[in-house]
C-alpha cells in the first residue's frame, strides 16, 4: 500500500513538473488619453453598477464619466487575463494609491493585438476636491489582479 501511494504522489509531482508555469502578459497604455465628468452629482446609496475589477463602489456621489486611451497593448506573444480599465484619484503626482472613480472591464487580449480608440462609459465617484487623474490597466492572472500601467495626469483637477 505504502509503495502505491509514493507512487502516486511521484506521478502527480511529474504532472506537475511538465505543466509550464502561467506567464503574465505585458499590458501597456500606449498613446494620449482623456477622462471627462460631467456636471452635476446623484447620490447612489445603492451605488453604481461597474464593469471592471469591482462591481460596484458603494454608496456616495455619482457623475457621468467617460475615459479613454488611445491603446492597450499587449506586447507579449501570450494571451492576457481579463482586464480592467479605471479612473483613479491620485493626492500627490506620483503616488501609487488613491480612490477608485470608475471601472471598466475589458476582454483578454491574444499575444501582440491591442485595443486602438479605448473608450468606456459610465458613471464615476464624484470627489469634490482637487486630486491628480490617473487611468490604470489591470490584469486578472491566477494569483488575482495585478496592476499593469498606468496614465497620470501632471496637474491636479476637481474630481
Amino acid at each position: 500500500m505504502k509503495t502505491l501511494a509514493r507512487t502516486l504522489a511521484t506521478a502527480a509531482l511529474s504532472l506537475v513538473s511538465i505543466v509550464p508555469a502561467a506567464q503574465a502578459a505585458n499590458i501597456t497604455l500606449d498613446g494620449y488619453g482623456f477622462y471627462k465628468l460631467a456636471y452635476g452629482d446623484s447620490y447612489l446609496r445603492g451605488g453604481a453598477k461597474q464593469t471592471g475589477r469591482y462591481r460596484n463602489l458603494g454608496a456616495d456621489y455619482y457623475r457621468k464619466a467617460e475615459i479613454g486611451m488611445n491603446y492597450a497593448s499587449n506586447n507579449s506573444s501570450t494571451r492576457s487575463g481579463d482586464l480592467s480599465f479605471e479612473l483613479w484619484a491620485l493626492p500627490y503626482y506620483g503616488a501609487t494609491s488613491g480612490p477608485i472613480l470608475m471601472t471598466s472591464g475589458l476582454r483578454s487580449l491574444k499575444g501582440g493585438q491591442f485595443y486602438r480608440n479605448l473608450r468606456s462609459r459610465g458613471l464615476a465617484i464624484s470627489l469634490d476636491e482637487y486630486q491628480f487623474p490617473d487611468l490604470s490597466i489591470w490584469e486578472y492572472t491566477f494569483s488575482g489582479w495585478v496592476f499593469r500601467d498606468s496614465l497620470t495626469f501632471s496637474y491636479k483637477d476637481w474630481l
